[in-house]
């Protein structure tokens, strides 16, 4: 027979992991209209926010894992994140550390946006240079 102490931490250490599994992440979507090489569009939402998400990184690699474009807010801290990001611009109160580099047809890519929480969408750039949303 399982002692109440045992039972307890038990559920103390499922509780633990719902809470930490269900922690909200960051919804990174392209944005309809503007899915074109050279600067496609990218919506990131907040579920803990609704004002404006919370972030302090943004990177894009290719699928070998090379850096494309970084960008870290400046000063540290997400007061500077916005909903709304185009390849290439960078957003006020963001400063660049790497790139922008030409994403290139026929590519995979990953935007990656990362603060308390995170958020990733993996898109591929078809030979016409249309960006289209991924599987990872």
């Amino acid at each position: 027979m399982r002692s109440p102490r045992f039972a307890s931490l038990g559920w103390a250490w499922v509780l633990l992991l719902v809470l930490t599994a269900c922690r909200p992440v960051l919804q990174v979507s392209l944005v309809e209209d503007a899915r074109q090489l050279p600067a496609p569009r990218f919506l990131v939402e907040d579920p803990e926010h609704g004002d404006r998400p919370r972030y302090t990184t943004v990177q894009v690699l290719d699928r070998g894992g090379e850096m494309y474009w970084q960008l870290r807010a400046e000063p540290y801290g997400d007061m500077a994140s916005v909903a709304s990001l185009t390849y290439g611009e960078v957003p006020q109160g963001f400063t660049v550390l790497d790139g922008p580099r030409a994403l290139q047809p026929g590519g995979r890519y990953a935007l990656y946006v990362v603060g308390k929480n995170r958020g990733t969408l993996h898109f591929d750039v078809t030979a016409e240079g249309r960006v289209t949303e991924a599987d990872p």
